[in-house]
């Protein structure tokens, strides 16, 4: 399953790498791939889009579907 979740909040690197990090240690993500522009992530894997937000959001950063 791919999910494709649009972000905000992202102003740098450093910020896609913190939310690929955050993405990739999800259990049953098996790809993520995060750009600053546009500002969107594209998770491969067997893993709920609220709990991909949810992860998203705690480290803050907003996200949605």
């Amino acid at each position: 399953m791919t999910v494709i979740l649009k972000l905000d909040g992202l102003h740098c690197s450093n910020c896609v790498k913190s939310v690929e990090k955050a993405l990739s240690a999800i259990e049953g993500v098996e790809k993520v791939n995060v750009t600053l522009e546009p500002q969107q992530a594209i998770i491969e894997g067997n893993v709920s889009a609220q709990t991909l937000i949810d992860v998203v959001e705690d480290i803050g950063f907003e996200a949605s579907v």
